[in-house]
Protein backbone atom coordinates (compact mmCIF):
# COMPACT_ATOMS: atom_id res chain seq x y z
CA UNK A 1 0.00 0.00 0.00
CA UNK A 2 1.14 3.43 -0.98
CA UNK A 3 -1.66 5.08 1.43
CA UNK A 4 -2.17 5.36 4.89
CA UNK A 5 -3.98 7.55 7.00
CA UNK A 6 -1.91 10.05 9.36
CA UNK A 7 -3.16 12.38 11.44
CA UNK A 8 -6.95 11.76 10.40
CA UNK A 9 -5.58 12.69 6.80
CA UNK A 10 -4.70 10.25 3.71
CA UNK A 11 -1.09 10.25 3.54
CA UNK A 12 0.84 8.95 0.89
CA UNK A 13 4.82 7.76 0.18
CA UNK A 14 4.69 9.35 -2.95
CA UNK A 15 4.88 12.45 -1.83
CA UNK A 16 7.82 12.19 0.41
CA UNK A 17 11.85 11.37 -0.12
CA UNK A 18 13.50 8.21 1.59
CA UNK A 19 15.07 10.62 3.93
CA UNK A 20 11.82 12.22 5.10
CA UNK A 21 9.87 8.99 5.30
CA UNK A 22 12.94 7.91 7.69
CA UNK A 23 12.40 10.81 9.67
CA UNK A 24 8.48 10.23 10.12
CA UNK A 25 9.20 6.82 11.39
CA UNK A 26 11.97 7.54 13.91
CA UNK A 27 9.48 9.74 15.82
CA UNK A 28 7.09 6.72 15.85
CA UNK A 29 4.33 8.08 14.21
CA UNK A 30 1.11 6.46 14.17
CA UNK A 31 -0.41 5.20 10.42
CA UNK A 32 -3.75 3.26 10.07
CA UNK A 33 -5.23 1.46 7.19
CA UNK A 34 -7.90 3.53 5.51
CA UNK A 35 -9.98 0.54 5.17
CA UNK A 36 -9.47 -1.05 8.87
CA UNK A 37 -8.55 1.17 10.93
CA UNK A 38 -5.81 -1.42 11.81
CA UNK A 39 -2.15 0.04 12.80
CA UNK A 40 0.60 -0.11 9.57
CA UNK A 41 4.67 -0.40 9.01
CA UNK A 42 6.04 2.25 7.23
CA UNK A 43 8.85 0.48 5.34
CA UNK A 44 11.49 2.75 3.74
CA UNK A 45 14.06 0.43 2.13
CA UNK A 46 16.89 1.71 -0.32
CA UNK A 47 15.33 -0.73 -3.46
CA UNK A 48 11.59 -0.76 -3.41
CA UNK A 49 9.02 1.59 -3.19
CA UNK A 50 8.13 2.98 0.11
CA UNK A 51 4.83 1.20 1.31
CA UNK A 52 2.77 0.36 4.16
CA UNK A 53 2.03 -3.16 5.55
CA UNK A 54 -0.09 -4.65 7.67
CA UNK A 55 1.27 -5.95 10.79
CA UNK A 56 0.76 -9.69 10.66
CA UNK A 57 -2.08 -10.11 13.57
CA UNK A 58 -4.46 -8.25 11.84
CA UNK A 59 -6.84 -9.17 9.34
CA UNK A 60 -7.57 -6.68 6.57
CA UNK A 61 -9.21 -7.78 3.35
CA UNK A 62 -7.03 -5.19 1.52
CA UNK A 63 -4.13 -6.49 3.51
CA UNK A 64 -4.10 -10.02 2.67
CA UNK A 65 -3.31 -8.46 -1.16
CA UNK A 66 0.11 -8.72 -1.10
CA UNK A 67 1.52 -6.10 -3.91
CA UNK A 68 4.73 -6.80 -5.67
CA UNK A 69 7.57 -4.48 -5.54
CA UNK A 70 6.95 -4.37 -9.33
CA UNK A 71 3.09 -3.25 -8.06
CA UNK A 72 4.06 -0.97 -6.33
CA UNK A 73 6.28 0.50 -8.69
CA UNK A 74 3.95 1.07 -11.64
CA UNK A 75 1.49 2.95 -9.38
CA UNK A 76 4.12 5.50 -8.63
CA UNK A 77 5.24 5.77 -12.39
CA UNK A 78 1.70 6.40 -13.43
CA UNK A 79 0.54 8.51 -10.42
CA UNK A 80 3.77 10.93 -11.29
CA UNK A 81 2.88 10.78 -14.99
CA UNK A 82 -0.64 11.65 -14.76
CA UNK A 83 0.05 13.82 -12.24
CA UNK A 84 1.70 16.05 -14.91
CA UNK A 85 -1.61 16.19 -16.94
CA UNK A 86 -4.72 16.00 -14.44
CA UNK A 87 -5.55 18.47 -11.63
CA UNK A 88 -7.15 15.29 -9.93
CA UNK A 89 -5.14 12.49 -9.73
CA UNK A 90 -5.29 9.94 -6.83
CA UNK A 91 -3.41 6.76 -6.20
CA UNK A 92 -4.99 3.70 -4.30
CA UNK A 93 -8.64 5.20 -4.57
CA UNK A 94 -11.62 3.61 -2.97
CA UNK A 95 -14.97 3.53 -4.64
CA UNK A 96 -17.12 3.08 -2.08
CA UNK A 97 -20.36 1.78 -3.73
CA UNK A 98 -17.53 -0.78 -5.10
CA UNK A 99 -16.02 -1.50 -1.77
CA UNK A 100 -12.85 -2.08 -4.48
CA UNK A 101 -9.46 0.23 -5.34
CA UNK A 102 -8.27 1.46 -8.08
CA UNK A 103 -4.56 1.22 -8.16
CA UNK A 104 -4.66 4.89 -10.22
CA UNK A 105 -7.57 7.02 -10.16
CA UNK A 106 -8.36 10.04 -12.81
CA UNK A 107 -11.11 12.45 -13.30
CA UNK A 108 -11.28 14.81 -16.25
CA UNK A 109 -13.63 17.44 -17.05
CA UNK A 110 -15.98 14.73 -19.61
CA UNK A 111 -14.78 11.16 -17.32
CA UNK A 112 -13.70 9.08 -14.88
CA UNK A 113 -10.97 6.42 -15.23
CA UNK A 114 -9.78 3.40 -12.81
CA UNK A 115 -6.58 2.00 -13.81
CA UNK A 116 -6.03 -1.61 -12.72
CA UNK A 117 -2.32 -2.82 -12.95
CA UNK A 118 -1.92 -6.57 -13.25
CA UNK A 119 1.18 -8.09 -11.83
CA UNK A 120 -0.34 -11.39 -11.46
CA UNK A 121 -2.80 -13.24 -13.05
CA UNK A 122 -6.72 -13.27 -11.90
CA UNK A 123 -9.49 -15.00 -13.19
CA UNK A 124 -11.05 -13.99 -16.12
CA UNK A 125 -14.40 -13.41 -14.64
CA UNK A 126 -13.08 -11.76 -12.24
CA UNK A 127 -11.95 -9.40 -14.67
CA UNK A 128 -15.18 -9.11 -16.37
CA UNK A 129 -17.29 -8.56 -12.78
CA UNK A 130 -14.60 -5.63 -11.83
CA UNK A 131 -15.21 -3.71 -15.11
CA UNK A 132 -18.66 -4.00 -14.85
CA UNK A 133 -18.65 -2.59 -11.60
CA UNK A 134 -16.69 0.27 -12.71
CA UNK A 135 -19.06 0.90 -15.55
CA UNK A 136 -21.92 0.93 -13.63
CA UNK A 137 -20.88 3.67 -11.63
CA UNK A 138 -19.96 5.46 -15.21
CA UNK A 139 -16.32 4.94 -14.51
CA UNK A 140 -13.79 4.07 -17.54
CA UNK A 141 -11.41 0.99 -16.51
CA UNK A 142 -8.08 0.95 -17.76
CA UNK A 143 -6.45 -2.45 -16.98
CA UNK A 144 -2.69 -2.51 -17.88
CA UNK A 145 -0.68 -5.55 -17.90
CA UNK A 146 3.16 -6.00 -16.37
CA UNK A 147 3.41 -9.68 -16.68
CA UNK A 148 6.24 -10.24 -18.42
CA UNK A 149 5.50 -11.21 -21.98
CA UNK A 150 7.75 -13.82 -23.58
CA UNK A 151 9.21 -13.67 -26.99
CA UNK A 152 10.46 -16.23 -28.43
CA UNK A 153 13.70 -16.87 -30.63
CA UNK A 154 11.42 -17.19 -33.85
CA UNK A 155 9.70 -13.83 -32.99
CA UNK A 156 6.41 -15.17 -31.86
CA UNK A 157 4.38 -14.33 -28.54
CA UNK A 158 3.52 -17.25 -26.34
CA UNK A 159 0.95 -15.72 -24.19
CA UNK A 160 -1.06 -17.80 -21.76
CA UNK A 161 -4.86 -17.49 -21.54
CA UNK A 162 -4.86 -14.60 -18.41
CA UNK A 163 -2.65 -12.43 -20.80
CA UNK A 164 -4.65 -13.14 -24.11
CA UNK A 165 -7.36 -11.76 -22.14
CA UNK A 166 -5.65 -8.00 -22.55
CA UNK A 167 -5.73 -8.28 -25.94
CA UNK A 168 -7.56 -5.24 -27.38
CA UNK A 169 -8.28 -4.04 -31.46
CA UNK A 170 -8.54 -0.67 -32.79
CA UNK A 171 -9.04 -0.36 -37.18
CA UNK A 172 -5.01 0.93 -37.23
CA UNK A 173 -3.21 -1.50 -34.73
CA UNK A 174 -5.89 -4.50 -35.48
CA UNK A 175 -5.51 -6.27 -32.42
CA UNK A 176 -2.74 -5.41 -30.47
CA UNK A 177 -1.07 -6.15 -26.96
CA UNK A 178 -0.10 -3.43 -24.86
CA UNK A 179 2.66 -4.25 -21.88
CA UNK A 180 4.06 -2.50 -19.59
CA UNK A 181 7.52 -2.54 -17.80
CA UNK A 182 8.25 -0.64 -14.57
CA UNK A 183 11.58 -1.29 -14.47
CA UNK A 184 12.26 0.27 -17.72
CA UNK A 185 9.95 2.62 -17.49
CA UNK A 186 8.32 1.81 -20.67
CA UNK A 187 5.38 0.17 -22.51
CA UNK A 188 5.76 -2.12 -25.40
CA UNK A 189 3.05 -2.58 -28.08
CA UNK A 190 2.56 -5.73 -30.24
CA UNK A 191 0.47 -5.51 -32.80
CA UNK A 192 -1.20 -7.30 -35.99
CA UNK A 193 -1.27 -9.90 -33.84
CA UNK A 194 -2.27 -13.38 -35.62
CA UNK A 195 -2.93 -16.69 -33.80
CA UNK A 196 -0.67 -19.56 -35.09
CA UNK A 197 -1.71 -22.02 -32.42
CA UNK A 198 -3.76 -21.48 -28.88
CA UNK A 199 -1.05 -19.58 -27.39
CA UNK A 200 1.52 -19.07 -29.97
CA UNK A 201 0.95 -15.34 -31.85
CA UNK A 202 2.96 -13.29 -34.89
CA UNK A 203 3.07 -9.63 -34.31
CA UNK A 204 4.27 -6.58 -35.90
CA UNK A 205 7.59 -5.59 -34.76
CA UNK A 206 7.29 -4.35 -31.59
CA UNK A 207 6.91 -0.19 -30.32
CA UNK A 208 8.35 1.14 -27.20
CA UNK A 209 6.76 3.90 -25.81
CA UNK A 210 8.66 5.49 -22.84
CA UNK A 211 6.18 6.47 -20.10
CA UNK A 212 7.22 9.81 -20.45
CA UNK A 213 4.81 9.55 -23.58
CA UNK A 214 1.92 8.02 -21.72
CA UNK A 215 -1.28 9.74 -22.15
CA UNK A 216 -5.37 8.99 -21.13
CA UNK A 217 -6.81 8.42 -24.08
CA UNK A 218 -4.10 6.13 -25.19
CA UNK A 219 -2.32 7.89 -27.47
CA UNK A 220 -0.57 5.35 -30.32
CA UNK A 221 1.90 5.81 -32.72
CA UNK A 222 1.38 3.98 -36.08
CA UNK A 223 3.41 1.18 -35.98
CA UNK A 224 5.50 -0.07 -39.09
CA UNK A 225 4.05 -3.59 -40.24
CA UNK A 226 6.20 -5.94 -41.94
CA UNK A 227 4.03 -9.40 -41.81
CA UNK A 228 4.56 -10.11 -45.48
CA UNK A 229 8.17 -11.48 -44.61
CA UNK A 230 6.49 -13.51 -41.32
CA UNK A 231 3.63 -14.90 -43.38
CA UNK A 232 6.19 -16.67 -45.98
CA UNK A 233 6.80 -19.27 -42.97
CA UNK A 234 3.26 -19.12 -42.51
CA UNK A 235 3.05 -23.10 -44.24
CA UNK A 236 5.83 -23.76 -41.59
CA UNK A 237 3.19 -23.07 -38.85
CA UNK A 238 0.68 -25.18 -40.34
CA UNK A 239 2.94 -28.36 -40.98
CA UNK A 240 4.43 -28.19 -37.74
CA UNK A 241 0.65 -28.14 -36.20
CA UNK A 242 -0.32 -30.77 -38.75
CA UNK A 243 2.75 -32.67 -37.18
CA UNK A 244 2.27 -32.63 -33.62
CA UNK A 245 -1.38 -33.47 -34.11
CA UNK A 246 -0.76 -36.57 -35.80
CA UNK A 247 2.10 -37.63 -33.41
CA UNK A 248 0.50 -36.50 -29.73
CA UNK A 249 -3.13 -37.52 -30.71
CA UNK A 250 -5.05 -40.40 -31.08
CA UNK A 251 -7.46 -40.49 -34.07
CA UNK A 252 -10.03 -42.51 -32.11
CA UNK A 253 -10.08 -39.83 -29.12
CA UNK A 254 -9.42 -36.69 -30.97
CA UNK A 255 -12.79 -35.37 -32.11
CA UNK A 256 -11.16 -33.41 -35.28
CA UNK A 257 -9.30 -36.33 -36.45
CA UNK A 258 -12.58 -38.45 -36.04
CA UNK A 259 -14.41 -36.14 -38.35
CA UNK A 260 -11.53 -35.59 -41.10
CA UNK A 261 -11.06 -39.53 -41.22
CA UNK A 262 -15.01 -40.16 -41.33
CA UNK A 263 -14.86 -37.78 -43.98
CA UNK A 264 -12.06 -39.84 -46.45
CA UNK A 265 -9.56 -36.70 -45.91
CA UNK A 266 -6.15 -37.34 -45.66
CA UNK A 267 -5.38 -34.89 -43.16
CA UNK A 268 -1.83 -34.59 -44.09
CA UNK A 269 -2.81 -33.71 -47.13
CA UNK A 270 -5.73 -31.05 -46.66
CA UNK A 271 -5.62 -28.24 -49.38
CA UNK A 272 -3.45 -24.88 -47.96
CA UNK A 273 -6.58 -22.92 -48.38
CA UNK A 274 -7.81 -24.59 -45.54
CA UNK A 275 -5.64 -23.61 -42.66
CA UNK A 276 -4.93 -19.95 -43.93
CA UNK A 277 -4.43 -15.91 -41.83
CA UNK A 278 -7.63 -14.53 -41.77
CA UNK A 279 -6.88 -10.74 -40.91
CA UNK A 280 -7.76 -9.46 -38.82
CA UNK A 281 -10.55 -11.11 -36.84
CA UNK A 282 -9.64 -14.84 -37.38
CA UNK A 283 -7.76 -14.32 -33.63
CA UNK A 284 -11.43 -14.83 -32.53
CA UNK A 285 -11.04 -18.59 -32.46
CA UNK A 286 -9.62 -20.75 -29.88
CA UNK A 287 -9.19 -23.39 -32.20
CA UNK A 288 -6.53 -23.86 -34.98
CA UNK A 289 -7.34 -22.34 -38.38
CA UNK A 290 -7.51 -25.55 -39.94
CA UNK A 291 -10.04 -26.63 -37.89
CA UNK A 292 -13.01 -24.21 -37.97
CA UNK A 293 -12.23 -23.41 -41.89
CA UNK A 294 -11.98 -27.02 -42.32
CA UNK A 295 -15.65 -27.12 -40.66
CA UNK A 296 -16.28 -24.80 -42.97
CA UNK A 297 -15.86 -26.67 -46.38
CA UNK A 298 -17.11 -30.27 -44.71
CA UNK A 299 -20.42 -28.80 -43.23
CA UNK A 300 -21.52 -26.42 -45.92
CA UNK A 301 -19.16 -25.37 -49.19
CA UNK A 302 -18.93 -29.63 -50.26
CA UNK A 303 -22.10 -30.03 -49.88
CA UNK A 304 -24.12 -27.19 -50.98
CA UNK A 305 -23.11 -26.19 -55.14
CA UNK A 306 -24.31 -22.46 -53.89
CA UNK A 307 -23.85 -20.99 -50.57
CA UNK A 308 -23.91 -17.59 -48.47
CA UNK A 309 -22.03 -16.09 -46.02
CA UNK A 310 -25.19 -16.46 -43.79
CA UNK A 311 -24.91 -19.80 -44.39
CA UNK A 312 -21.77 -20.42 -43.40
CA UNK A 313 -21.89 -18.76 -40.16
CA UNK A 314 -24.92 -21.05 -39.54
CA UNK A 315 -22.94 -24.02 -39.69
CA UNK A 316 -20.24 -22.65 -37.31
CA UNK A 317 -22.70 -21.86 -34.68
CA UNK A 318 -23.99 -25.39 -34.75
CA UNK A 319 -20.14 -26.59 -34.24
CA UNK A 320 -19.98 -23.79 -31.21
CA UNK A 321 -22.85 -25.26 -30.01
CA UNK A 322 -22.19 -28.75 -30.00
CA UNK A 323 -18.44 -27.65 -28.60
CA UNK A 324 -16.26 -28.41 -31.42
CA UNK A 325 -15.34 -24.81 -31.63
CA UNK A 326 -14.57 -21.83 -29.20
CA UNK A 327 -13.67 -18.60 -28.94
CA UNK A 328 -11.08 -16.92 -27.43
CA UNK A 329 -12.15 -15.14 -24.04
CA UNK A 330 -11.52 -10.98 -25.22
CA UNK A 331 -12.84 -9.20 -22.50
CA UNK A 332 -11.74 -5.73 -24.06
CA UNK A 333 -12.96 -6.33 -27.67
CA UNK A 334 -16.34 -5.28 -28.20
CA UNK A 335 -18.40 -6.45 -30.93
CA UNK A 336 -21.73 -8.29 -32.12
CA UNK A 337 -21.11 -9.69 -35.13
CA UNK A 338 -17.56 -11.09 -35.14
CA UNK A 339 -18.07 -14.31 -36.46
CA UNK A 340 -19.56 -12.84 -39.25
CA UNK A 341 -16.78 -10.62 -39.95
CA UNK A 342 -14.20 -13.87 -39.61
CA UNK A 343 -16.45 -15.65 -42.69
CA UNK A 344 -16.57 -12.86 -44.65
CA UNK A 345 -12.40 -12.39 -44.17
CA UNK A 346 -12.02 -16.01 -44.90
CA UNK A 347 -14.67 -16.06 -48.23
CA UNK A 348 -12.29 -12.58 -49.52
CA UNK A 349 -9.64 -14.77 -49.29
CA UNK A 350 -10.76 -17.34 -51.17
CA UNK A 351 -12.23 -15.29 -53.57
CA UNK A 352 -8.65 -13.47 -54.35
CA UNK A 353 -7.00 -16.81 -54.85
CA UNK A 354 -10.03 -18.05 -57.19
CA UNK A 355 -11.22 -20.69 -54.69
CA UNK A 356 -14.40 -19.37 -54.72
CA UNK A 357 -16.27 -17.22 -57.03
CA UNK A 358 -19.02 -14.29 -55.75
CA UNK A 359 -22.16 -14.28 -58.38
CA UNK A 360 -24.54 -11.40 -58.62
CA UNK A 361 -26.92 -12.00 -55.87
CA UNK A 362 -24.29 -12.17 -53.45
CA UNK A 363 -23.93 -15.92 -52.90
CA UNK A 364 -20.39 -18.09 -53.66
CA UNK A 365 -19.75 -21.38 -55.44
CA UNK A 366 -16.78 -23.07 -55.80
CA UNK A 367 -14.58 -22.46 -58.79
CA UNK A 368 -13.60 -26.23 -58.86
CA UNK A 369 -14.77 -29.54 -56.81
CA UNK A 370 -13.58 -29.75 -52.97
CA UNK A 371 -10.09 -32.10 -54.04
CA UNK A 372 -7.98 -33.65 -51.10
CA UNK A 373 -4.57 -34.75 -52.59
CA UNK A 374 -4.35 -38.41 -51.57
CA UNK A 375 -0.92 -38.62 -52.28
CA UNK A 376 2.39 -36.57 -51.57
CA UNK A 377 3.03 -35.77 -55.80
CA UNK A 378 -0.67 -34.42 -56.29
CA UNK A 379 -0.06 -32.55 -52.88
CA UNK A 380 3.28 -31.24 -54.43
CA UNK A 381 1.51 -29.64 -57.63
CA UNK A 382 -1.08 -28.45 -55.34
CA UNK A 383 1.25 -26.27 -53.23
CA UNK A 384 2.68 -25.03 -56.66
CA UNK A 385 -0.25 -23.58 -57.84
CA UNK A 386 -1.08 -22.40 -53.92
CA UNK A 387 1.84 -20.31 -53.28
CA UNK A 388 1.72 -18.47 -56.94
CA UNK A 389 -1.46 -17.25 -55.88
CA UNK A 390 -0.56 -16.84 -52.58
CA UNK A 391 2.46 -14.45 -53.10
CA UNK A 392 -0.24 -11.62 -54.56
CA UNK A 393 -2.27 -12.15 -51.53
CA UNK A 394 1.07 -11.04 -49.62
CA UNK A 395 1.61 -7.88 -51.48
CA UNK A 396 -1.68 -6.66 -50.73
CA UNK A 397 -0.64 -7.24 -46.46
Amino acid sequence: MLTALFQEKVFSTIHYSREELKNLRSKRNIFLCPHCSSELNLRVGSQNVPHFAHRSQFHCVIGKQHESPRHLLSKQLLYERLRDHFTEVKVEYYVKELQQIADVYVKTKTKKIAIEIQCSSIPIPDILSRTGGYQSQNITPFWLLTQPVSVKQNGLLQLPSFQQAFIRYSPQLHYFLLYFSPEDRNFTLFTHLIPVSVSAFISAAPVRIPIEQFTLPLSIPHPTVNHPYLLKNWNQFRMKWIYNKLHYNKAKSDLFLREVYREGDTFLYLPLFVGMPVFPHGIHFKNHVIEWQYYMWKDCMKKDPFFSEEKVVEVIKRRMDRGYLEFRTLPFVCGEQLLKEVVKGYLSLLKDIQVVRRKEDGQYQLSEPWNCPDNFPDFEQHQHDFFHKWKHILKKV
